[in-house]
């Protein structure tokens, strides 16, 4: 976590947010020999810069952003940590090029960032923190060609009596595995490709 500029005078605080481990062991049996290659994701976010700030009681803002602005490679880190603590057989493309100095793969896991917001504003004791995210998600199955198509959204909020930047980072990290989460428990396996899945009447 970086900063950068005086308190409330624009400074501008970066996070790298990560996919917090499950405290519990009970994970969904899947398919472990499914050899996923995550490729850079798409930005799409109309503001760039940053992905919001914080107001302060006594004026001015403090700024948020993460992975020092190169988001679509933050957001491909973190789908790739995500796999990897969930067990799957994940790899991260080296280049945006599809399948340039890749690894063999069963499916290409990428994404269009679509809204990526964190804000904070500070009361008379007291601070409000709002985190959400929108990704477009998108897998490749190579063995078809077909693809599967999923928009999912995550939000989480909280209030602090005393603030530390480190509170938007924590909330950020719950938001980003709710988001990853919601993904997996709506695909299946079957013969080397992902689906999804067909809810029961």
């Amino acid at each position: 976590m970086g900063f950068v500029g005086c308190q409330g005078t624009g400074q501008t605080i970066n996070f790298d947010p990560h996919v917090s481990p499950s405290t519990t062991k009970a994970e969904a049996y899947h398919d472990e020999s499914l050899a996923i290659l995550v490729e850079p994701f798409r930005d799409s976010r109309p503001q760039k810069n940053r992905i919001g700030s914080r107001t302060h009681f006594w004026g001015g803002a403090t700024h948020f952003n993460v992975w020092n602005g190169n988001v679509s490679e933050g957001m491909a880190d973190l789908a790739l940590e995500y796999l990897q603590q969930r067990k799957w057989q994940a790899s991260r493309a080296k280049t945006s090029e599809p399948g340039a100095g890749a690894p063999p793969a069963d499916v290409i896991l990428t994404g269009d960032i679509l809204s990526f917001e964190a804000n904070a504003k500070t009361g008379f004791g007291f601070t409000d923190i709002a985190v959400q995210l929108r990704v477009g998600f998108e897998a490749k199955n190579t063995v078809d060609g077909s693809t599967v198509k999923m928009v999912l959204g995550a939000n989480g909020t909280d209030t602090v009596a005393t603030f530390n930047p480190k509170d938007v980072e924590e909330l950020t990290n719950v938001v980003a595995k709710d988001l990853f989460n919601q993904l997996f428990q709506d695909l299946t396996v079957k013969d080397k490709a992902f689906h999804l899945k067909v809810e029961k009447p």
